[in-house]
């Protein structure tokens, strides 16, 4: 009965031994899925889009042109003495080339046979006066012969007078002709000259100052916000030269590249050094007020970001185009929330883009 009992006792306490020892397993187990379980981070925040205010301006994409552009006239004839090459740089009054015209020179000589003609018909005349004078100073102060022979020297003198007076101008019309025997042309101002040398022989000169300026369109739409003496900034498209300029001209007059529906009217501004005669430009004229995106308005508000909070900032604006033209509310440098939805409000925080 003793062993029956010893023996039950001994069972017991081995399962509760197996007992607790599972327990421990189980707990072990348990304690390492725990533990090795990595944190889970919690989403990042949205970023949200924003707009930074800038003033409106206007961009006109342009040329850099030569201030002043011209044809050099070359006489007809035969070029003579050129004493420059296509792409050299002239001042003004500068000696180019020579003509020669050789029918220039037709008219010469046939005006100088026409005056030894002349010369000779005068020494005919001095001749005869001699020897009326010769047999004048032979007669007789009573000689019926005497009156008749005075009258033939007056006539003799009369005819010399008028040889005399055509000689002088046959010689002044030679000296005219001869003139313009041979053509200098000059340039008319200091540039550099452009030569197209054509296939007959001949060639055409153009010549472009070498001061330039920026030369672009702007439209009828924006024409009014353009003035004279307006500042802007020109910049070179290949070589990012950059200059701050005024507006100098603005055409009343519709330029060649203007359609039915929209007028477009020049502009130009001066330049300095830098820039080359042809390079396409972009000209940037600030306007007043500020330009923002429409989609940024709502309620007639904005949402500015200070300190990394959106702030609602009523504003006063215009449509300008596919923007909105802010007059009151902003700042130039303001950043503001590009597109915001429903759910910002005021004051709230944000995380924003840069």
């Amino acid at each position: 009965m003793n062993k029956g009992r010893s023996k039950g006792k001994r069972i017991s306490q081995r399962m509760v031994i197996i007992g607790i020892g599972a327990l421990a397993m189980i707990g072990v187990t348990v304690f390492f899925l725990v533990t090795s379980k990595k944190p889970t981070s919690s989403p990042a925040p949205t970023t949200i889009a924003t707009f930074q205010v800038k003033k409106h301006e206007l961009r006109v994409p342009g040329q850099v042109q030569a201030v002043r552009t011209q044809k050099i006239d070359i006489p007809e004839g035969t070029v003579q003495n050129m004493t420059v090459k296509n792409g050299d740089s002239v001042t003004a009054d500068q000696q180019l080339l020579t003509v020669y015209k050789p029918d220039v020179q037709t008219k010469v000589d046939e005006a100088s046979r026409a005056l030894e003609k002349q010369q000779r018909s005068q020494a005919t005349l001095d001749q005869q006066i001699s020897q009326i004078k010769a047999t004048l100073s032979k007669t007789a102060a009573d000689d019926p012969q005497k009156s008749a022979l005075q009258t033939q020297l007056d006539e003799a003198q009369n005819n010399r007078q008028d040889s005399a007076d055509a000689i002088t101008q046959s010689n002044q019309d030679i000296a005219k002709l001869k003139q313009s025997l041979n053509t200098v042309a000059k340039a008319p101002f200091a540039g550099r000259l452009y030569i197209d040398y054509q296939a007959n022989g001949s060639q055409t000169i153009t010549e472009t100052s070498a001061e330039v300026e920026a030369v672009g369109e702007v439209s009828e739409f924006d024409y009014s916000s353009v003035k004279i003496g307006q500042s802007a900034t020109v910049q070179a498209l290949a070589s990012k030269t950059k200059q701050a300029t005024d507006i100098n001209f603005i055409s009343s007059d519709p330029a060649k590249s203007s359609k039915p529906n929209l007028a477009k009217y020049e502009l130009t501004t001066k330049l300095r050094d830098g820039f080359l005669n042809g390079q396409s430009i972009t000209i940037t004229i600030p306007l007043s007020g500020l330009l923002i995106p429409k989609e940024a308005v709502k309620d007639g508000a904005v949402f500015k970001i200070v300190n990394k909070r959106a702030i609602r900032t009523k504003v006063t604006y215009v449509a300008k185009d596919d923007m909105y033209e802010v007059s009151d509310g902003l700042s130039s440098g303001d950043r503001i929330l590009q597109k915001p939805d429903k759910t910002i409000k005021d004051g709230a925080k944000v995380n924003v883009d840069d």
